[in-house]
């Protein structure tokens, strides 16, 4: 079972067992996951970045370095709109 899963099952079980003990695993579960969310979020500002970075330079330059990009802007377009980035 996932850690998840697992927590969900404890907290329910708190729930009709015992209120003192669901408030503080409610606490505990809401705090975990909240700083879960947090950090993909942070990653995916991360990965948002750097496509943008990508799609830039290969608009202005034509090319990433020594590299031809035609082939590959299309879908770091579309990888881009996908994670909430403009897809202009």
């Amino acid at each position: 079972m996932s850690d998840f899963n697992q927590d969900i099952e404890n907290l329910l079980n708190a729930y009709d067992s015992n209120w003192d003990d669901y408030l503080i695993l409610r606490e505990q579960f809401i705090e975990k996951y909240s700083l879960s969310v947090e950090k993909l979020q942070e990653q995916l500002n991360t990965a948002k970045k750097y496509i943008e970075h990508v799609i830039g330079t290969i608009k202005h330059d034509g090319h990433l370095g020594t590299i031809q990009t035609d082939w590959i802007l299309h879908d770091l377009e579309k990888a881009l709109a996908a994670i909430g980035g403009d897809d202009e």
